[in-house]
């Protein structure tokens, strides 16, 4: 196969901020060509060395020549913002940078900008002297020119625009090697020393991939970059990946939080490497074939790494719970997606296209096997290795290696909106039927679910269509360890609990109470009772979810849920308190959702010096003080300035609570001030929490929409903001908030606009019962 080449040359004006290019195209195009060029003068176009005719607007370089050279000259300003090739600032300076996923090449240079059009690119760069360049391949030469420097760059191998790479700045950087090939961590401001553990992470984790693939790490080098001003965690540039500062460094005080993270994010992205970068989807409506496999293949691989940690609570927590509050609302989409604009795609990156995908293949690996999964993943990189592929590609590579019917399974749970939920009735054997599970209301619809349960010692397992019968006695507990992506409606709740085998069928039945709770099948108080009945027991993943449940339950409900939140979590802190790392971890959360609920205990928080608190409690440090303090943005800012970018964030966090009107509003006009990063203005969300000052917060957001549209423009992030934020401020201004976003086209955060108003609709009905219980 005779893939394009792009020879690019960029010409950089480092003070002034802009540059000019030119680029020669090698293919051939019997009817000339159009190039995506956004933001860009195009200076001048050739066609095999002879001027072409050529239009340039809408984004579309139309050269109406055919031939095999096309040769572009064009010049353009790198604008502050956080898409394409952008400048990003930092005390002391500022780094040029590239994030180009999903469409962002298409501002740095003319080219086929779509996943499916994969090319070689050469690179060079002309630079000031003392400037250092970082791209996907190792440097080839670098020569003086007069008081610049030309950096040339080997060859890529073939891959898509979205994934090219271009760092320019004063990087430091750190260095190890694996198998041969050299591997950096490299950073602005001297912080490149604490990527030790990083690197130390990514050596081990490409070492399992290629065992478990069975397949080269394909590139001779591979940069980890810290880059000061980024919209997402990371992104998995091929051999040049991308992160925010708190997903690649850790000081010598380091909070386990920290650690997983950084952990969680390297792994996932070097995932990417293989699905993604070696093979990647046709188009962005298979997104999920990068996203679900690095989510999924990333926790596999770090509890590899660190058993000790239990990572798979954080799978079930964040990608298995988080998507399935999502995909309980009309609003949701199928993983695979139709992609009817571009501005649909940044939205995409989504719960379901990262935790409902990774846990649908949870339960396909369950259902295959482990081995046969693998064999099956191994095969699809083989056989689509430089290539594209879809979803169809991986089923018939999933069916090759297993004697499941694959083909028939799959496509439902992908190209279906939404998860069934299982009702089961006992009459003496149990009858088990299912449909469509919505919080605000259930609807027709059936899956092939490969259903499991335990008979006797053993686990077994049948492909269920619309009801089954099974001959079980009670108690009997079905789904287990909770590995399948649906929901079950018992009878019998305490004989469902009585029945688990293991800490993941606890986790899944807390889990499906709790949606059962938010629709309305079980009322609070019944949903207390059973907390309340497992307070005592101090269980990693139990402790987790019943923790994150009250803490969500209060922002929605506060009158009625904080003596509960607080009865359980002051149990759950004594427990945990210097447990060891997993202790500490929990400790993040739970000590800041008792610093909420229990003035004694926040009070006693408030009171500590901040930089003596442990890494892992300052966010509830942070917390504490806004709630407790008198002066507390004062003091909140005034350690803000002092503090790492970790702990930035932290106070941040600690601001969007505070508790007094006027020193709200001053955290909120913080957010936006110059002392801030415009990648951590997503600390807003915090403010959801803040059950004193909703109102306020929610004109604020109106005041400041137009703003954070600018801010976040074309990097998927405002969707984000709009659905976690809008359905708790929202609460008690619910008519406002529908009224504003009726008469307010935001086509760039329309998906996540639907998820935050039903989310809004579905909290508001819960808070109406909740007050009605409480009276």
């Amino acid at each position: 196969m005779g893939y394009p080449t792009y020879e690019l040359l960029l010409d950089i004006d480092w003070k002034g901020a802009k540059y000019r290019g030119s680029e020669r195209i090698t293919l051939d195009r019997e009817r000339g060509l159009n190039l995506n060029a956004v933001g860009m003068k195009v200076l001048k176009v050739e066609v095999d060395g002879r001027s072409a005719s050529f239009s340039h607007s809408n984004g579309v370089l139309r050269i109406d020549d055919p031939g095999s050279e096309f040769h572009v000259e064009f010049e353009r300003d790198i604008p502050e913002s956080l898409m394409g090739f952008y400048k990003a600032p930092y005390e002391g300076g500022y780094v040029f940078t590239t994030h180009f996923e999903p469409n962002g090449a298409r501002t740095m240079f003319p080219c086929e900008d779509v996943p499916a059009k994969k090319a070689r690119f050469r690179l060079s760069v002309l630079v000031d002297e003392g400037l250092d360049v970082i791209s996907n391949m190792p440097q080839l030469s670098e020569e003086k020119q007069e008081s610049k420097k030309l950096v040339r760059f080997q060859e890529t191998p073939p891959m898509s625009t979205y994934l090219l790479y271009l760092g320019i700045g004063k990087f430091d950087s750190i260095e190890d090697h694996w198998n041969g090939k050299k591997i950096y961590v490299s950073s602005y401001g001297g912080k490149s020393k604490q990527g030790v553990f990083a690197i130390d992470v990514a050596k081990r984790a490409l070492s399992v991939y290629e065992d478990y693939f069975g397949i080269p790490y394909e590139l001779p080098k591979l940069h980890l970059i810290a880059v000061p001003e980024f919209a997402m965690g990371a992104m998995e540039n091929w051999g040049a990946i991308t992160f925010r500062d708190t997903s690649l460094l850790a000081d010598e005080k380091v909070a386990q939080t920290t650690l997983r993270r950084i952990a969680t994010t390297v792994v996932h992205e070097l995932a990417h490497q293989w699905f993604g970068d070696l093979v990647t989807m046709k188009w962005w409506d298979d997104l999920w074939l990068n996203e679900s496999f690095a989510t999924y293949l990333s926790y596999k691989v770090v509890d590899r790494i660190f058993p000790e940690w239990e990572i798979w609570t954080d799978f079930l927590i964040s990608e298995t719970d988080g998507s399935l509050m999502v995909d309980s609302l009309s609003a949701t989409h199928p993983i695979h997606v139709e992609v009817k604009s571009e501005d649909e795609i940044e939205q995409l990156f989504d719960n379901i296209s990262y935790g409902k995908g990774a846990s649908v293949l949870r339960m396909i690996e369950k259902y295959m096997g482990e081995e046969s999964f693998r064999k099956g993943l191994s095969n699809f990189l083989r056989k689509y290795s430089y290539s594209n592929a879809g979803s169809e590609d991986l089923w018939r590579s999933l069916e090759d290696a297993s004697d499941k019917p694959i083909s028939r399974v799959v496509p439902d749970w992908v190209k279906k909106a939404g998860h069934p939920v299982i009702k089961v009735r006992f009459d003496g054997s149990v009858s088990i039927t299912q449909e469509g599970f919505r919080f605000l209301g259930n609807w027709k619809e059936a899956w092939p679910i490969p259903l499991t349960y335990y008979e006797g010692a053993k686990q077994e397992s049948l492909l269920m269509g619309e009801e089954v019968r099974l001959n079980l006695a009670r108690p009997y507990k079905l789904n287990a360890d909770g590995a399948g992506y649906y929901r079950i409606l018992y009878e019998d709740w305490d004989g469902a609990l009585q029945a688990c085998r293991s800490a993941y069928d606890r986790w899944n039945i807390f889990s499906d109470l709790y949606a059962q709770l938010l629709q309305g099948n079980v009322n609070l108080r019944q949903y207390l009772d059973y907390v309340n009945s497992y307070g005592d027991r101090a269980e990693y993943l139990l402790s987790f979810e019943l923790s994150s449940q009250l803490a969500n339950l209060y922002a929605i409900a506060p009158n009625a849920i904080r003596t509960w939140s607080a009865a359980y979590h002051s149990k759950q802190v004594s427990y945990w308190e210097k447990k060891g790392p997993n202790g500490d971890n929990l400790m993040a959360y739970l000590s800041r959702r008792l610093a909420m609920v229990d003035e004694v205990y926040g009070k006693r928080l408030a009171r500590m010096d901040y930089f003596e608190v442990s890494p892992d409690l300052r966010t509830a440090a942070a917390v504490a003080r806004a709630l407790y303090e008198r002066d507390a943005f004062a003091e909140l800012s005034q350690l803000y300035d002092s503090a790492s970018q970790e702990d930035k964030v932290k106070l941040l966090s600690g601001m969007m609570v505070i508790r007094d009107k006027s020193q709200f509003g001053q955290a909120l006009e913080f957010l936006l001030s110059p002392r801030v990063r415009r990648q951590d203005v997503t600390q807003l969300i915090g403010a959801a929490s803040n059950v004193y000052n909703r109102e306020m917060a929610w004109r604020w957001f109106k005041d400041n929409f137009d703003k954070l549209r600018r801010i976040y423009a074309s990097s998927g992030v405002l969707p984000i903001i709009i659905s976690e934020f809008i359905p708790y401020v929202g609460l008690g201004n619910e008519d406002d908030v529908e009224a504003f976003f009726a008469s307010n086209s935001v086509p760039e955060a329309s998906m996540g606009i639907k998820v935050g108003l039903e989310l809004l609709r579905v909290y508001s009905r819960f808070a109406q019962r909740a007050r009605g219980e409480d009276s």
